[in-house]
């Protein structure tokens, strides 16, 4: 008969097989010997004791015959063992993100402890990492943003050896991830700059920007790029990003913040008049390039000597006597305003088509471009827009 193990509320005991049905167990309650169970096996755990208490017990074998009535039939109780259970179980435990590598711990201190064993997860068991005397102790060299799982339970030194109470109730927290690192400008529009860095282990990004009195939070993403918007046309902006690693219990753990950068929109490229005018100006010229039949017999049209003398003059004269109204076209389209100075490329490019499958059709007339602001002339868009008419 010997105890296996102490802990705060529980006692094991065993013992070595003989022959027999069961074993009965007995612990002196109040002055007397009371049964407080059996069983078939060698040990037994006593439950429900209360810590650091004194409690005695003994066990004896028992054999039941063959007869009808099953007598029992019990041996000699065995030796006494005496056993005072351990410490209390801890309680209070609470923690605390330090950094990306530490986590602290404190708890309520127990009656009796000598001192206090920290565990730490792993594979599904409580290892020792720390072992203090105070009620509290900082875990470090762990990995960043990662959920770790604690628990304390305090001991007594009983005969040179360190007896240990209950675990406490677990605690998990993460460590804080890292700073964040490769913050660059990957590119800008005049509405907005792309931000892009460095991929660590995190729950999310937080971007900032600087307004002048703090840093604001302008988003959050899980990707390793980000595009601030509704910024304005050539001016320059800072920002700067954090890592943040949410855990189980929903906490959030910011690493250190990055290094600041700084982007500059571009100026706005939205389609001005300016544009339109050139845009005029270049498809007129391209039109007039083409006009091979009017540039060899111009001489040969009604007004000659009088409303023009040269080509050129023939050419201003039709071009400022043309209109959607007074003559004919051949296609009519719209560029809205707000459009990019990219789209009149595209537009360019449809008209040059347009003006040489016309030349190729009819190359006895003379094609003038001519754009007016929707929907003055003939109605068609009631929306701001520009009209572009190729005009015979």
């Amino acid at each position: 008969m010997k105890v296996s193990s102490v802990n705060s509320d529980s006692v094991k005991l065993s013992w070595t097989k003989i022959g027999c049905t069961n074993y009965r167990v007995f612990q002196y309650i109040s002055g007397e010997w009371k049964e407080i169970g059996k069983t078939t096996g060698t040990s037994y755990t006593v439950k429900k004791l209360t810590p650091q208490t004194e409690y005695q017990f003994k066990i004896r074998a028992c054999k039941k015959d063959d007869k009808k009535k099953n007598y029992n039939h019990y041996g000699k109780h065995s030796k006494v063992v005496t056993v005072i259970t351990s410490v209390g179980k801890v309680t209070g435990v609470q923690s605390n993100t330090l950094n990306n590598s530490e986590i602290s711990l404190s708890w309520n201190s127990v009656s009796g402890a000598d001192g206090y064993s920290v565990g730490m997860r792993k594979d599904g068991v409580y290892n020792e990492v720390a072992d203090v005397a105070e009620t509290s102790a900082v875990v470090s060299g762990l990995p960043n943003a990662t959920r770790e799982s604690f628990k304390i339970r305090a001991y007594s030194i009983v005969d040179g050896s360190k007896q240990y109470g209950n675990w406490s109730d677990g605690v998990a927290t993460a460590t804080a991830p890292q700073k964040a690192r490769g913050l660059k400008i990957s590119s800008v529009t005049e509405g907005s700059v792309t931000l892009s860095w460095d991929k660590i282990g995190c729950s999310e990004y937080v971007i900032y920007q600087d307004t002048g009195d703090n840093w604001e939070e302008v988003g959050r993403t899980a990707n390793t790029q980000y595009t601030v918007e509704d910024l304005n046309a050539e001016t320059s902006y800072n920002f700067k990003i954090q890592a943040c690693k949410v855990d189980d219990a929903k906490v959030e753990h910011y690493g250190e913040e990055s290094d600041v950068v700084t982007g500059a929109t571009s100026r706005d490229e939205k389609i001005t008049q300016a544009d339109i005018d050139a845009m005029k100006a270049e498809l007129t010229a391209y039109s007039r390039e083409k006009a091979e039949y009017i540039r060899e017999n111009y001489k040969k049209f009604d007004g000659y000597g009088e409303r023009y003398n040269t080509l050129d003059e023939f050419f201003d004269y039709y071009a400022e006597d043309c209109t959607p109204t007074s003559s004919g076209y051949d296609t009519i389209d719209t560029i809205h305003f707000g459009e990019t100075v990219n789209t009149l490329n595209d537009f360019k490019k449809l008209y040059k088509d347009h003006i040489d499958y016309e030349y190729n059709k009819r190359e006895d007339v003379y094609y003038v471009v001519y754009i007016e602001s929707c929907p003055n002339g003939l109605d068609v868009n009631p929306n701001p827009c520009w009209a572009v008419y190729l005009l015979y």
